[in-house]
């Protein structure tokens, strides 16, 4: 069992894995609740399993051939906790070759099919061009560098740059405990880090502070350099002050998220940073959105179908933008550019709109999955268009 992430490299590789067995499976889950209590994710994924297996059954497939292929999907009902550790959504992609399952941040739409490929046209939206950024989380414990993007987050490797914790470094100072228990909440002001003349032991554990800081200001320079990606500082809110005095990186964010993260699950966090961080996702989509709307009229713009497979396949399309509803079907031949389209599934067909879309990311452009208020071309008739490069 391979637990996939949801990259643009992924979908790609998933597009390769071409078979007249290939199931996909899509569920929405849960964290906790009343559906993990009942094992509500559990019994609908059961469900889906056995629809599967009938359509299999109903391809005259041996019984051998079938539980060989379900059985890695049926062991995962006999397992609870997997049941247990699930997110907002969960993919299963199954054929004789291949075995693997995504857990999403957003809710799928339920459902399950058995094609020559596996359905990916739920995960378009993954592969968006959305902001990556960085997570700092300064603690008791130590120092942890995220790289995330609206739905992954993953721990960056600094044992060989960042100093070490501060309890190494504060050892001889009773302060830390205090420190650490102070304001917790999320954003908002902080009071500056100043010390009165007559407090002269406030001071010495500042600068103490400062200069622990700086080393780590250094390690984020070594490792991240001074690339344009927001960095947004996890930590009690009495650091933050002291840290951005000393700050070099050049797009550390405004605001922060504050409080004691020692013991806070990496996900937790990267939720709340998220909604710190939510404007700067939009601003990428919006300057394409603009690019786009400033093109209309000229030949870099075009909505037809068929134009698009040709365009994609040439690697014309610098961004595509899809209605989150559009659907078509029909087959496609990427060495004739032969074309059939229908607005129903018929036998053979695969999702045009799916294949347009792998096309244009598999030649380096951009998908963009909108509703229909965010949607750049405003005729009734259209759900897909597209910015070409040339």
């Amino acid at each position: 069992m391979i637990l996939v992430n949801s990259g643009k490299e992924t979908l790609l590789d998933l597009a390769e894995k071409a078979h007249d067995q290939s199931i996909s499976i899509f569920i929405p889950t849960h964290r906790r609740g009343k559906q993990v209590n009942e094992r509500q994710d559990r019994i609908a994924f059961k469900n889906h399993v056995q629809t599967v297996r009938l359509a299999l059954e109903a391809r005259s497939l041996r019984s051998n051939d079938i539980n060989d292929l379900v059985e890695p999907m049926e062991a995962l009902l006999d397992n609870p906790q997997f049941w247990r550790h699930q997110r907002e959504g969960l993919a299963v992609f199954r054929n004789p070759d291949h075995f693997s399952i995504f857990h999403s941040p957003i809710p799928f739409a339920d459902s399950s099919r058995l094609d020559s490929r596996f359905h990916l046209r739920p995960l378009l939206p993954f592969v968006q061009a959305f902001t990556t950024y960085y997570l700092l989380q300064i603690g008791k414990k130590g120092v942890c560098l995220y790289q995330a993007d609206p739905f992954s987050i993953s721990l960056i490797d600094t044992a060989e740059v960042m100093p070490s914790g501060l309890e190494d470094v504060t050892q001889y100072y009773d302060f830390v405990e205090e420190l650490q228990g102070r304001t917790t909440g999320r954003g908002g002001a902080v009071t500056m880090y100043t010390s009165d003349d007559s407090n002269e032991d406030q001071k010495a554990k500042d600068h103490l502070l400062a200069d622990y800081f700086r080393l780590v200001n250094e390690a984020i320079i070594k490792l991240i350099g001074t690339q344009n990606a927001p960095l947004l500082l996890a930590s009690v809110a009495y650091y933050q002050p002291i840290f951005r005095q000393v700050n070099t990186y050049p797009y550390l964010h405004e605001g922060g998220i504050t409080g004691n993260f020692d013991h806070v699950k990496p996900e937790e966090m990267h939720q709340m940073a998220n909604e710190v961080l939510s404007h700067k996702f939009e601003e990428t989509q919006q300057q394409r959105i603009n690019q786009y709307q400033n093109s209309l009229g000229s030949d870099l713009v075009s909505s037809g179908l068929r134009q698009l497979l040709e365009a994609a396949v040439t690697g014309r399309i610098e961004v595509l933008f899809l209605q989150e509803d559009a659907e078509l079907w029909g087959q496609f031949d990427e060495v004739t550019l032969a074309t059939t389209i229908h607005d129903e599934k018929q036998d053979g067909d695969e999702s045009l709109i799916e294949k347009v879309a792998l096309l244009t990311l598999r030649h380096g452009g951009e998908v963009y999955v909108l509703d229909e208020a965010n949607f750049p071309a405003k005729q009734d008739s259209v759900n897909i268009t597209a910015l070409y490069r040339f």
